[in-house]
């Protein structure tokens, strides 16, 4: 046993451990060529055609990544231009709120004014006919007493034309000192 593994340390007889026959070895390279130049010619443009379909692939990915990156950039600025627009808006409906309550509330003032003016008017009219129902009450009534009053003591001095003449005199003598 020591033997042969002293010649097959030293590279000599049929059994060598590491290296075949000459024979073999040239078969093996053969076949091994053969195979190889099958799988070039076969296998390499598959390969190469993988290869080619995949950086294609993934630079269809990174321009339609980009894309969606810039379609996002466009959507993001179009989002913060309605929000800014809505923003200013907003902003508009406000001040046109505020100017048509301020207009609002100037109008309903000054229809209350011209209301009050209106009432205190019909006020003093109602006051003015007031007073001159009850001054034309008075006189009624004053001449009535003036004429009771006449007739007792000038019933037995006067005759009636006399007696009217004096009572209409009174009544305008009275009516003109108020």
């Amino acid at each position: 046993m020591i033997q042969q593994l002293i010649l097959a340390a030293e590279g000599h007889g049929p059994n060598h451990p590491i290296w075949p026959e000459l024979k073999e070895l040239y078969w093996a390279l053969a076949a091994f060529l053969i195979v190889f130049g099958l799988l070039w010619w076969k296998a390499m443009p598959a390969a190469k055609k993988a290869l080619s379909d995949r950086t294609e692939r993934i630079a269809k990915e990174i321009d339609d990544a980009a894309k969606a990156s810039t379609d996002a950039d466009t959507r993001l600025t179009d989002v913060q231009t309605r929000i800014a627009n809505a923003e200013n808006e907003r902003q508009r409906i406000l001040v046109e709120a505020r100017q048509t309550a301020e207009a609002l509330k100037n109008q309903i003032v000054a229809k209350a004014e011209d209301e009050a003016v209106s009432i205190k008017s019909r006020a003093v009219t109602d006051i003015e006919a007031s007073k001159g129902q009850a001054v034309a009450d008075l006189q009624s009534e004053v001449a009535a007493l003036a004429m009771g009053a006449a007739e007792a003591i000038i019933a037995k001095a006067l005759d009636a034309q006399t007696q009217t003449d004096l009572i209409d005199g009174y009544i305008s003598q009275v009516g003109a000192s108020k």
